[in-house]
């Protein structure tokens, strides 16, 4: 999902990138994506599988990092 944004402290708008927070069965949390071929959920930390994620729900910030 990509969004279009403004920030105040921006003068234009930008196109930003919804990202995800995915939930295990132990209840941690933690910012990620999924692939959209395999069906994944990968940790934005370190780019590795999450296989044991139970869910996400999309997160988008006004300024990316």
């Amino acid at each position: 999902m990509s969004v279009l944004a403004t920030s105040p402290s921006l003068s234009f708008p930008f196109q930003i990138e919804a990202g995800l927070i995915v939930f295990t069965p132990d209840g941690q949390a933690q910012f990620g994506w999924r692939d959209l071929v395999t069906g994944l959920f990968h940790s934005e930390a370190d780019g590795q599988a999450i296989l044991n994620a139970v869910g996400a729900v999309e997160f988008i910030s006004d300024i990316t990092h």
